[in-house]
């Protein structure tokens, strides 16, 4: 059923929501000279990687059993996905600042209010299809929308929805600068140097939770 294809990859696309970077990046675009044009771009190119990585797992073979129930190889794709995500966070906490030491801002961020139409659209996409955080949720919450054995057209609805929650942390910012830019001017400011600030740690806390659901759910196929 839909329902139960939203509810099984609601962790995944909350956790592609909830990525400090494409926020800290939005809200760069946001107070930027030409944020009207480039903030719909970005908008525009991550909601097409999410629905790429989705199409393309979709069409992968031998996620279900022939009863349609998930199969052992989706039940090891879980699990791999889920150390892939432990690994990060293990990563992202090594490389944290040291106590006193200044956050360095990502190279990234640093030249977005100076980026075209095009470019902006291209890092939405670089961001949600290629940042290894949200390539492996992506992947994950495709994955737990074929499992559940739908249709192709509400498969595609399931996607569609999927790709919309995970971008709900770039289209409020958006939404709120275009109703009212003076007003949320400052506050985008205040939310973008938090995010910066507080971007691994952030980092590490989603990716060791959608880590424990991923391999949780793996094992369960599995042992089954």
């Amino acid at each position: 059923m839909l329902v139960d294809a939203i509810s099984s990859s609601l962790p995944m696309s909350v956790g592609v929501a909830l990525s400090p970077l494409p926020l800290a990046a939005i809200l760069i675009i946001l107070m930027s000279a030409r944020a009207v044009i480039n903030a719909p771009a970005f908008l525009l190119g991550w909601m097409a990687g999410i629905l790429t990585i989705g199409l393309v797992v979709s069409l992968m073979p031998g996620l279900l059993t022939a009863r349609g129930e998930p199969s052992q190889l989706s039940g090891l794709i879980r699990i791999a996905l889920g150390v892939a995500l432990l690994l990060l966070a293990g990563r992202q906490w090594r490389l944290r600042p040291g106590p006193g030491v200044a956050v360095k801002v990502p190279r990234m961020l640093t030249r977005l209010d100076s980026l075209g139409v095009m470019q902006s659209l291209v890092t939405g996409f670089l961001l949600s299809a290629i940042h290894p955080k949200n390539l492996i949720l992506n992947a994950a919450g495709a994955a737990a929308i074929d499992a559940n054995l739908l249709d192709s057209g509400t498969q595609y609805i399931a996607l569609v929805i999927f790709t919309l929650i995970a971008s709900v942390g770039i289209i409020m910012p958006i939404a709120a600068y275009l109703i009212s830019r003076r007003v949320v001017g400052a506050m985008l400011g205040r939310w973008r140097d938090w995010l910066i600030r507080n971007n691994v740690h952030v980092i590490v806390v989603l990716l060791l939770i959608l880590s424990t659901l991923l391999m949780a759910r793996g094992l369960r196929i599995l042992l089954t």
